[in-house]
């Protein structure tokens, strides 16, 4: 058989090739996709270059989102006649002279790329005239190529007109969204920018009709408001301190009762940049672990001030990241501060009008009332769901929590034994509370004391959850309780290995555990809470839970982690009937927490129905 020619061959490397320098044109696309990588890099650089010029009125205009035109006026200082050219060069800035000046940078551009890089993948006029001057000047550059200047008519301000996006690059064309993709692409970048600098008015206009306005705003809570709706002001609170040395953070934050799906609404600013950071993010993530259930998020915006030399915002080519000195002491500070100001706000008020699991109001503990204008289900609808003897109808998908309300006397408790009611005293931020019973063998009913009352939900399980948790978080050792035949369990490697490593915690948590074999064990005690021991069976799911990771997220400590996911195991659960005094015994250790709205998961505890409520329920005057 004839030997293949490849035979006998040695592999030979990569060939040699010189080291030469690149043309322009291919070192301004480079350029250029570092730093534009969409149409909203594009209004975002211009912007922020008009915001440098003084600007107090933003304008914005965009068409086929942003591929086809996106145009930026304003009305700041402009640019010289003789200065237009220059702007276009990589590199040419007027913020900065020398690399002296990088520590103590205040403006937000300084590395002269953002027009040059703009110019080298699309179509671009500037028309600027400075204040002072009679008339206007105005340019062309058509992929990187410079034209002349000529006289034009602006008043004072600048104005950069980019057409055809990405012409001469069509790869790039390719990879980007739809039109109205990447137009939303841009209303959430300007929003951030809006937020950024609250006492500048915004304008966006989107193929030819302007779709918002952000006007100038006196406060960063009405700039938030502008942008996530007017209930943000009925719940949000500003906070403010200091978070390290050189260091200062003020801002705005949402109350528990108002969430979100994503964390869109958490906008980080550091020196008036929009900014990515993972400390300051883990800060605001900490802060609110027991308040928000997982996948809920706040709205926070947080402004930070550095001073020179703290903060370093040359790492990145688009400004996005910066560097902090001492970045854990940043986020544990942050997080120490913005945790206090959440401890401070009131949390007893009444829910919104509609309880639905797809509304923040229906995730969240009990918060500020909500307006006047709450949905409430019209007549037709509640006289038909009374008819079909579904008297919970009216609450949208909180038909768990009422369920039981059209046979409420065969599931309601009896009150104590002498047939009078049993009080809970209120506290500073706990309404007095008259126990009615339980219903569904899980909800607390109660009625709450003063003006005006309101029919009380408490659920047992997150209520006794977040006390087992405060208590476990003290090192507080639980009771346990003996089984007088001893259980055995086969537990898998993992989770042998999980019990031998949180052995310790597990026994303070009141399960007594010891092997019998290899991979048998025996469970001869069991946590025992307010007369309810915990399923021996949940040894096993928490022991699972506890090597993925524990119910915690990332930022909390091991105790903690350990104590939440004991805690859920451990609590009361559905079906569990209490007592007057049970009842009476675990709402008294409950306000006695620290924390008491919000199992240690973010899940309420608590739920109020105001009596104009039910009044507008059952129809009445």
């Amino acid at each position: 058989m004839a030997a293949s020619p490849a035979a006998g061959r040695v592999a030979r490397g990569p060939e040699r090739r010189r080291i030469r320098r690149l043309d322009e044109r291919t070192v301004h696309e480079i350029a250029a996709g570092e730093v534009i990588e969409r149409p909203a890099s594009v209004v975002k650089e211009l912007v922020e270059n008009s915001l440098d010029a003084g600007a107090h009125e933003v304008l914005v205009r965009v068409e086929q989102g942003g591929l086809a035109l996106i145009e930026v006026s304003d009305d700041g200082l402009g640019i010289l006649p003789e200065d237009l050219p220059v702007a276009f060069e990589r590199h040419a800035t007027s913020k900065l002279e020398s690399a002296l000046d990088l520590p103590a940078v205040r403006t937000l551009g300084f590395r002269g790329e953002a027009l040059a890089a703009i110019a080298a993948v699309a179509r671009v006029t500037l028309t600027s005239r400075p204040e002072g001057a009679h008339e206007a000047r105005t340019l062309e550059v058509e992929g990187g190529h410079v034209g002349e200047v000529r006289p034009a008519a602006r008043a004072p301000g600048t104005t950069l007109l980019v057409r055809d996006l990405f012409f001469n690059t069509p790869a790039r064309r390719k990879f980007l969204k739809s039109p109205k993709t990447e137009a939303l692409k841009i209303v959430e970048t300007l929003e951030g920018l809006y937020l950024a600098h609250p006492a500048v008015s915004f304008g966006l206009s989107l193929d030819c009709g302007e779709i918002e306005r952000y006007p100038a705003a006196a406060t960063l809570q009405e700039a938030t408001a502008r942008v996530f709706g007017v209930p943000f002001l009925r719940s949000s609170f500003d906070f403010s301190g200091a978070a390290g040395p050189g260091l200062w953070v003020e801002g705005v934050a949402s109350h528990p009762s108002m969430s979100r799906g994503t964390s869109r609404g958490i906008v980080l600013v550091v020196d008036g940049r929009v900014i990515v950071s993972k400390a300051l993010s883990d800060g605001v993530r900490y802060a609110y672990h027991e308040l928000l259930p997982r996948g809920r998020y706040p709205v926070v915006v947080l402004h930070l001030r550095a001073e020179p030399g703290r903060v370093d915002v040359n790492v990145h080519p688009t400004k996005r990241e910066v560097r902090f000195e001492r970045e854990a002491e940043l986020r544990e500070a942050f997080h120490a501060l913005l945790r206090s100001k959440l401890h401070d706000q009131p949390r007893a008020a009444p829910t919104s009008g509609r309880l639905s699991t797809g509304d923040s109001s229906a995730h969240a503990p009990l918060g500020p009332a909500a307006s006047d204008g709450a949905a409430v289900p019209p007549p037709e609808a509640f006289a038909s769901a009374m008819s079909r003897g579904a008297v919970a109808a009216p609450l949208g998908n909180a038909r768990g929590v009422l369920s039981a309300l059209p046979t409420l006397s065969s599931h309601i408790r009896p009150l104590d034994g002498t047939g009078g009611p049993t009080v809970i005293p209120g506290t500073s931020v706990h309404p007095g509370l008259v126990l009615l019973g339980q219903v569904g063998e899980l909800y607390i009913v109660g009625e709450s004391q003063g003006s005006p009352r309101s029919l009380v939900l408490i659920d047992a399980h997150a209520a006794s959850e977040r006390v087992l948790y405060e208590r476990l978080k003290a090192t507080e050792p639980l009771a346990r309780q003996e089984l007088l035949a001893p259980l055995e369990v086969e537990l898998t490697a993992r989770q042998r290995a999980t019990l031998e490593t949180y052995g310790g915690e597990l026994a303070r948590a009141g399960f007594v555990v010891e092997p019998f074999g290899r991979s048998t064990h025996r469970i001869r005690a069991v946590p025992f809470f307010r007369g309810h021991r915990a399923r021996p069976e949940a040894l096993g799911r928490l022991l699972d839970e506890l090597a993925d990771g524990g119910r915690g997220g990332e930022a909390d400590p091991l105790r903690e982690r350990v104590a939440k996911s004991a805690a859920c195991h451990m609590a009361i659960r559905g079906g569990d009937v209490l007592s007057i005094p049970e009842m009476h015994r675990l709402l008294g250790e409950l306000y006695a927490c620290p924390e008491s709205f919000t199992c240690p998961h973010g899940r309420p505890i608590m739920l109020t129905l105001p009596r104009e409520r039910l009044d507008r329920w059952f129809l009445r005057p």
